[in-house]
């Protein structure tokens, strides 16, 4: 978040006590802080296991998603290429609001026919990625893709919990009332380890925004779709969105099917 600047009035020499200054940011700090416990949330961090690529329903990182039959794996319309699989979640094993099925990410990274830009695939419903939710039925198929890269398989072996608040950029869709300088407040939060968005790979929580908030609609109900998943700046997958962007995985609270990933970076 870089360096902040600080302005405060001169300390009296009788006392010992902070400037006017200091215990002003301080109680408007404060006052932010118990606004924002309101809307603290349970962010699941992933913790992984390096393992063989293999067709499998467990949750993961890259290797080779569940194929529910032979025409399964979802293409670039751009390219024609099957895109690399970068998420899949067993349902069943999340360490709460557990369902059944499977929610998969696949997106294109075929550069040389620029499959991103043709695409606009920043967009949560773009063409270059593939979001969706589906059942487990029989035994995975098994095919050869004719991906340009597929990614070494991190399963995800556990989940690490931690606090999580809304991102800045949102506290106006919120109702927060922020009566302090922003720089002060995040030199505050990082100061104290209190009130941040965490910006790393996790399960729920709250996104990180790098530009605005961002939250995509329901195409068919208009309602404002919630974070699944975000993946970060970890480089668990070796692949950069843009210039050290984060996306998220959203899904309609109408419609558990109605799944979106978009990205951003600076």
């Amino acid at each position: 978040m870089g360096f902040f600047n600080w302005f405060s009035s001169k300390k009296e020499t009788t006392a010992p006590k902070a400037a006017p200054s200091e215990l002003d940011v301080e109680t408007k700090y404060q006052k932010v802080i118990t606004e924002l416990e309101k809307y603290k949330r349970t962010a699941y961090l992933p913790v992984l296991k390096d393992t063989a690529k293999t067709f499998s329903t467990d949750s993961k990182y890259g290797g080779y998603p569940y194929l529910r039959n032979e025409k399964d794996w979802p293409v670039c319309e751009n390219c024609k290429k099957h895109m690399p699989l970068f998420l899949q979640l067993n349902l069943n094993e999340l360490p709460t609001k557990k369902d059944n099925g499977l929610i998969q990410l696949f997106y294109c990274t075929n550069h040389e026919e620029d499959c991103e830009g043709e695409l606009e695939a920043y967009l949560p419903f773009s063409k270059a990625s593939a979001c969706r939710k589906i059942e487990i039925q029989n035994p995975s198929a098994e095919i050869k893709p004719n991906a340009i890269e597929i990614f070494d398989e991190k399963r995800i072996v556990d989940w690490e919990a931690k606090d999580d608040y809304p991102h800045p950029e949102e506290y106006d869709l919120r109702n927060i009332d922020v009566d302090i300088d922003i720089d002060d407040l995040y030199e505050l939060m990082e100061e104290r380890n209190r009130g941040l968005t965490i910006s790393s790979d996790k399960l729920f929580g709250w996104p990180y925004w790098i530009q605005s908030e961002e939250y995509p609609y329901d195409r068919k109900t208009e309602s404002l779709m919630e974070l699944v998943y975000q993946i970060g700046e970890s480089e668990i997958i070796p692949y950069m969105f843009g210039d050290l962007g984060i996306g998220h995985i959203t899904q309609s609270p109408d419609n558990d099917k109605e799944l979106g990933f978009g990205w951003a970076c600076s």
